[in-house]
């Protein structure tokens, strides 16, 4: 053979074997599909939904096809092993057992069944064997009972999203909160919503904590100011726990130039809103309805430029309004039901039509529209 024609067949070896190795993603394991395919098999999908939220991914599930083709499914691209699957809103209907097939998915890194019907299952054990998840997602999909202490083994979580669809169907052991946020020293996002977990806030978070929503989950006690400290967080929302005691720091906070969400509504939050909050420059929200808050509105407030959804309703705040429209992004407003007074004006059609809601009511104030 002549180097010329040598070469040649190397050349075309090489775009052969790189074409085989490029189709290795379609090539999953026939145990993989498999599992899928048992899993899907145990549920029932409502095909007459007519919401435009709702994506059924499972119903073109074939096994004549690659399961890394599937919907839904998203496979390593060298071995084929299926490494995320996301069956949100696929109207799943039926029991999810506790030896479901899905846990020979042993690769999976992201898990999402959120907004799906497994009515009155429980969170089966064997998620925690799942060892290699850095996202599962379980919100609204009718689970109850206790949340497994075997989540904790998740190390490598970056995101836990658990809501509940019924007040306290969901709840946590004696100490397992404590246990796993001890453990997830990796989280990025916990949402725990509507749940049951009825403790004290341990005094150390994730450090790389961004997002972190426990409303509405009988948590008691004082929250620790470090939380005030995560340097990364962005979105913080503890309200509808009023059991819980709020002393915000009188200092700056650490998370002041990344917090753009504070909810802290139906908390004990006695007291005056501190001027530290003048420091949260890239706050966007900021809702403190019924914190049993008193004094005036300190002036640094007023000049959170990038606010546009503000509730600071049912308090005992007191002073003039006459500064409300600094906030010249402002969309969203309400101060009913506290003691502020002076006259509040209108000056122009613009600035009335910036809001979608706004309501002052309750108050000692006088209104005045200029309308120009």
């Amino acid at each position: 053979m002549g180097i010329g024609k040598l070469a040649l067949f190397l050349l075309y070896a090489f775009l052969c074997q790189l074409v085989f190795s490029s189709s290795l993603p379609h090539l999953c394991p026939n145990d993989q599909a498999l599992a899928l395919l048992q899993f899907n098999n145990t549920f029932t999908i409502n095909l007459d939904a007519s919401s435009s939220d709702y994506d059924p991914k499972t119903v073109k599930w074939n096994k004549s096809t690659y399961c890394c083709s599937w919907d839904g499914v998203k496979c390593d691209e060298t071995t084929g092993q299926v490494i995320e699957l996301d069956l949100s809103s696929s109207q799943l209907r039926g029991k999810f057992h506790s030896n479901s097939s899905l846990f020979k998915l042993s690769n999976l890194k992201k898990l999402d069944l959120s907004d799906n019907d497994f009515f009155g299952s429980l969170i089966s054990p064997k998620f925690g064997e799942l060892s290699s998840l850095t996202h599962l997602d379980l919100s609204y999909s009718s689970f109850t009972g206790l949340i497994p202490e075997e989540i904790s083994r998740l190390s490598k979580l970056h995101v836990l999203r658990i809501r509940s669809i019924n007040q306290y169907d969901l709840r946590f052991g004696p100490h397992n909160f404590e246990l796993l946020l001890k453990k997830l020293t990796q989280l990025r996002e916990l949402d725990l919503y509507d749940m049951n977990i009825s403790s004290t806030i341990p005094l150390k978070f994730s450090s790389y904590l961004t997002n972190l929503g426990l409303s509405y989950t009988q948590i008691y006690g004082i929250l620790p100011e470090g939380v005030f400290h995560l340097s990364n967080l962005e979105s913080l929302d503890f309200s509808n726990n009023p059991q819980l005691t709020v002393r915000f720091p009188t200092t700056k906070w650490n998370s002041s130039a990344s917090l753009m969400k504070l909810c802290l509504s139906g908390v004990n939050a006695t007291g005056r809103i501190p001027e530290s909050f003048g420091h949260l420059t890239s706050l966007r929200k900021l809702e403190l309805f019924s914190c049993n808050l008193s004094g005036s509105i300190p002036k640094p407030l007023w000049n959170l430029t990038n606010i546009e959804d503000l509730d600071l309703a049912y308090n005992h705040l007191e002073g003039p309004m006459s500064d409300l429209f600094r906030f010249g992004k402002l969309k969203w407003q309400s101060l009913e039901n506290n003691n502020m007074d002076g006259q509040l004006e209108f000056l122009s059609f613009n600035r009335w039509m910036q809001f979608e809601f706004l309501d002052c009511s309750f108050n000692s104030l006088k209104v005045q529209f200029l309308l120009m």
